[in-house]
């Protein structure tokens, strides 16, 4: 598996209130205030800066759309381990229901 780069766009359908609620299962003190689309957050050898930007909605058979945005991680000086070490608990704390 190679190492992720610096620098993670995901494609994610959230609004912004899942957005900070998914930040908050990422770490308690990870609250945002209303409206706020960045966070800076201190991570083992550094800092991972995370930038939620709205898209438009996905329209899916006319009937349903789903909220869309583009979520960016940018991972610093963190070493290769501690960036996907980051990203599974990104990936875990954005991750819903299914089975």
């Amino acid at each position: 598996m190679a190492a992720p780069p610096g620098r993670v766009e995901k494609i994610m359908s959230l609004d912004l209130k899942e957005f900070h609620r998914s930040l908050t299962a990422l770490g308690p003190d990870m609250a945002l205030g209303e409206g706020q689309q960045q966070i800076v957050i201190s991570a083992d050898g550094g800092e991972v800066r995370i930038a939620y930007e709205p898209l438009e909605k996905a329209a899916l058979g006319g009937l349903l759309a789903l909220p869309r945005a583009k979520v960016t991680l940018c991972f610093g000086e963190l070493s290769e381990a501690e960036r996907r070490a980051f990203l599974a608990r990104f990936d875990r704390a954005f991750q819903r229901g299914g089975g």
